[in-house]
């Protein structure tokens, strides 16, 4: 296998690297990097399924990129078939021993918010792994062993390092610091080591050999853990996670809430991710106010529309939590009736100062990651897998970075005199804006798979690519290259494609803002008997298919 930026040696596969158009087959697969996308098809090519092709790809993804997402952090996954949805939930939680919140030592000694944002106390158990091997035993084909083969090869003879990851480490100076990325990114030295670089992890492939061998329990018990548990305790935000925290967690399979798109349904994730059904708020509304749909460029009113839509469906948010923990009923908020009150809070024409901007409980600027797979066979697969922000507690272990998914927890526990749903607690699974979506016709068939990365613009992402999949936009890598506007925070942002706008919104009263938006969408869409993929060419993102 020779599959490198910019070339693709597999003839078996239709890609196109410069992401000019969709890659087109009976099968498909687009993830956040060409070889966790080869990887992914490699194992529906050796007559694996979607939820077997997605364990190869998470496998792939922790060695290429290892900010966004991997076996140290968690995910929701659905996974549609002729049964339906099924979602799992494989959110990182909390340990039994926890804080009321970071900010605050255990003897009550406030802790500075910017070391509140990394580090030990930040670490959740890691549920990604037992997500995949509940999936897995649920859908999957092949063998287990089977799955982590090119991911262990990969780590083993060598891969490219990938251009977003030097991207991210040279807007993030400290990660160059950190011991494990200095030594593999820059080798040994202050800069990452030039794009496409070859790199060998033989830590991650020890440590996926084990679990390719041992199952997800040789993650969850024995040294893995234990390793995770030493790493977690010595750092000096001193973390709690013990081997027992480890081996008790569970993945959880739960009902998917669903939407309407135009004529279509969208399932998504459940609580205690909510991104995809903020996203099913925001086009709901938009589309009671008549934007169904839009396509490659925005006009001024539709960005209007879009944020604020975005500001009300964000009002919304205080209800979602674990519902395990906080017994909260959301189904209310996708109803029909209540879409349709929410959108009277929208102007047409200007800015509306009565809806509640509120804060995010969190960071704004997580990473993350998206798969979406289709198998041809009739199984479809969107996973949105994380560690949240880029490079998670910024704690190497076995090859892979853990998580700092306790950040998702609220704030502040207490609001108005009353807990809130999403205050921290032993074995709870803190809020998230992760929202993979899975399209569906009349008949229930899969129509498209699509998700994002991002933290809470996850929603703008989502929404911006479900509401061109009911436009005229057929092809998804144009869906995709579509500049994005969204407002989730209270700034109206656009990307520079759409600049032109800012001075008009500002006189309807928006604050817009300019920037690069690179959550990294991903997306897979039926065409008749074929699969189109397309990946985010923000990012490294690649949609491959296997010819007929």
């Amino acid at each position: 296998m020779e599959l490198a930026f910019g070339r693709a040696a597999e003839p078996w596969l239709d890609v196109d690297l410069t992401r000019s158009r969709s890659a087109r087959g009976q099968s498909a697969a687009a993830t956040a990097n060409p070889l966790a996308s080869w990887a992914a098809l490699k194992m529906i090519a050796a007559g694996g399924s979607a939820m077997d092709a997605a364990v190869a790809a998470q496998a792939v993804l922790g060695l290429v990129e290892p900010n966004a997402s991997g076996i140290g952090g968690g995910m929701m996954l659905l996974v549609h078939d002729s049964a339906g949805v099924t979602a799992i939930d494989g959110i990182a939680a909390a340990p039994a021993r926890v804080p009321e919140r970071l900010e605050r030592d255990y003897d009550g000694r406030v802790v500075p918010s910017d070391r509140a944002a990394y580090g030990g106390r930040t670490v959740g158990i890691p549920g990604a792994l037992r997500a995949l091997e509940e999936g897995h035993r649920r859908f999957g084909v092949l063998p287990w062993k089977a799955l982590f083969q090119p991911a262990i090869e990969l780590a083993s003879d060598g891969f490219p390092l990938s251009p977003y990851v030097v991207r991210t480490l040279l807007e993030i100076p400290p990660m160059r610091d950190e011991p494990f990325a200095r030594a593999l990114y820059c080798g040994g030295g202050d800069t990452p080591l030039p794009i496409g670089t070859r790199l060998r992890n033989p830590d991650f492939a020890r440590t996926l050999t084990a679990i390719a061998e041992g199952g997800a329990d040789a993650f969850y018990r024995g040294d893995i853990a234990e390793h995770i548990g030493r790493i977690v305790l010595a750092d000096p935000f001193t973390g709690t996670i013990t081997s027992a925290d480890m081996r008790d967690y569970r993945a959880v399979v739960r009902a998917a809430p669903i939407f309407g798109l135009g004529a279509w349904r969208v399932a998504t994730a459940p609580l205690p991710a909510y991104g995809g059904i903020a996203a099913g708020q925001l086009v709901g509304i938009v589309e009671r106010l008549g934007l169904g749909a839009i396509g490659t460029d925005l006009g001024e009113d539709d960005i209007h529309l879009l944020a604020e839509a975005g500001r009300v469906a964000f009002a919304d948010r205080e209800p979602y939590a674990d519902h395990d923990h906080a017994g909260v009923d959301v189904t209310h908020l996708l109803s029909s009736d209540y879409l349709a009150r929410r959108a009277r809070h929208v102007d047409r024409k200007k800015r509306n100062e009565k809806i509640p901007a509120g804060h995010t409980d969190g960071l704004g600027g997580s990473m993350t990651s998206h798969v979406s797979i289709a198998d041809g066979r009739g199984q479809t697969v969107s996973m949105t897998t994380t560690i949240n922000q880029n490079f998670g507690a910024r704690l190497a272990v076995g090859g892979f970075y853990l998580n700092n998914v306790m950040t998702n927890f609220a704030l502040n526990p207490i609001s108005h005199g009353k807990r809130v749903g999403n205050a921290m607690g032993p074995g709870k699974r803190p809020r998230t804006s992760i929202g993979p979506c899975i399209v569906m016709d009349a008949s229930g068939a899969a129509v498209a798979a699509v998700g994002a990365g991002g933290g809470y613009r996850i929603i703008g992402y989502v929404a911006n690519a479900l509401l061109r999949l009911a436009g005229p936009l057929g092809d998804p890598q144009a869906i995709l290259a579509a500049p994005h506007a969204m407002n989730w925070s209270g700034t109206t942002e656009l990307e520079p494609a759409l600049a032109r706008h800012a001075a008009g919104l500002a006189a309807r009263g928006h604050w817009p803002s300019v920037r690069r938006l690179d959550g990294g969408t991903q997306l897979v869409r039926r065409d008749g008997a074929d699969w189109l993929a397309a990946g985010d060419p923000r990012r490294d993102g690649a949609g491959m298919a296997i010819r007929r």
